[in-house]
């Protein structure tokens, strides 16, 4: 018999509980847009999308995030609730996401990379880079400090020519920036941008949102900002002094933009190191994001909420994900 690993146990755990005890749902996007490959599975096609606010607002209670964390605290939860919250802070989330939201009035929480506003976030220019590029796969070799890239080539050229080559080669020197520092990733992107010969696009259509779209997403009552860093850098991988100013900057730099006070946060990656929330803490956010996937409740820690990432599933499946989770059924 095959017993399930720790990481089946903790889920199923999580599952049971959230049939017995009940809880409130925190879902999850980055960019909802239509792409040929999705290689990192962070797009959500926008009918998609659109499938999944009409069943929230048929089936459950849609509440903004910060009014969530209210009821919480309050131990006064109505049944049925779910919020919605994205990462990052693409230009896609007003153009597409917006008018969606505003349709079926549904408030949502964006939190918004300060340092990328009307830029490509590296790892989409890395994805651009790789697939464009026609150069060699094994040629390219990096040093940073003790930590090193090689990809053992396997493959003959031509196969590696391969969109799901590529993809796979993508998605390995994703990892391997990950565990950087935001100047090393500076650095060894520059690197790849060499090695690919691929010319700079101008404008991406996969851009982080500007200082002037983000105050006409903020524009009205139903979409609030919060904080998400300003490079989105692994927070474990930085000192104390860096994580603060991570932090700090996102913080102040939404703070000066909109002239309000930006109470949320979420932690790049989904994690929060110990240091991080001391200091989400002691910046004044009043609640929290991380990308655990189980129900809130009353008695749950607002400085590490959890949240359920959404797939490009349509409308069945979405509502198949919402009734796995939930105690009382959406339909």
């Amino acid at each position: 018999m095959r017993l399930p690993g720790a990481k089946t146990t903790r889920t199923f755990s999580r599952w049971l509980r959230a049939r017995v005890l009940g809880g409130a749902l925190i879902l999850g996007y980055h960019r909802i847009s239509a792409v040929e490959n999705n290689v990192y599975g962070v797009c959500v096609s926008p009918e998609n999308f659109t499938s999944h606010m009409v069943a929230l607002r048929k089936y459950a209670h849609p509440i903004g995030l910060s009014l969530l964390v209210q009821c919480l605290k309050k131990y006064l939860l109505p049944p049925k609730c779910v919020a919605v919250t994205f990462d990052d802070g693409y230009a896609d989330t007003l153009y597409v996401a917006k008018p969606v939201l505003e349709t079926y009035d549904i408030p949502a929480t964006v939190f918004v990379c300060t340092g990328y506003m009307g830029k490509e976030f590296w790892w989409d220019e890395l994805e651009r880079l790789v697939t464009c590029s026609q150069t060699e796969l094994h040629t390219l070799h990096m040093h940073v400090g003790r930590k090193q890239f090689k990809w053992n080539a396997t493959k003959t050229s031509l196969e590696a020519r391969q969109p799901a080559v590529r993809h796979k080669f993508c998605r390995a020197l994703y990892h391997f920036l990950l565990s950087l520092d935001v100047d090393d990733q500076n650095h060894v992107m520059e690197l790849i941008r060499s090695w690919s010969g691929v010319p700079d696009s101008g404008i991406s259509p996969r851009r982080a949102i500007s200082e002037e779209e983000l105050l006409r997403l903020a524009d009205g009552e139903l979409i609030e900002l919060g904080a998400h860093t300003s490079h989105h850098p692994r927070l474990s991988q930085l000192s104390f002094a860096r994580q603060e100013e991570e932090i700090q900057s996102s913080k102040r730099d939404l703070e000066a933009l909109l002239g309000s006070n930006i109470a949320g946060f979420s932690y790049p990656n989904g994690r929060a190191t110990v240091d991080s929330k001391r200091l989400v803490q002691g910046m004044g956010f009043t609640y929290a994001c991380t990308s655990q996937p189980d129900v809130v409740r009353p008695g749950s820690d607002v400085y590490e909420l959890t949240r359920f990432w959404q797939q490009d599933v349509d409308a069945n499946g979405f509502v198949k994900g919402l009734n796995r989770w939930m105690r009382t059924r959406v339909h």
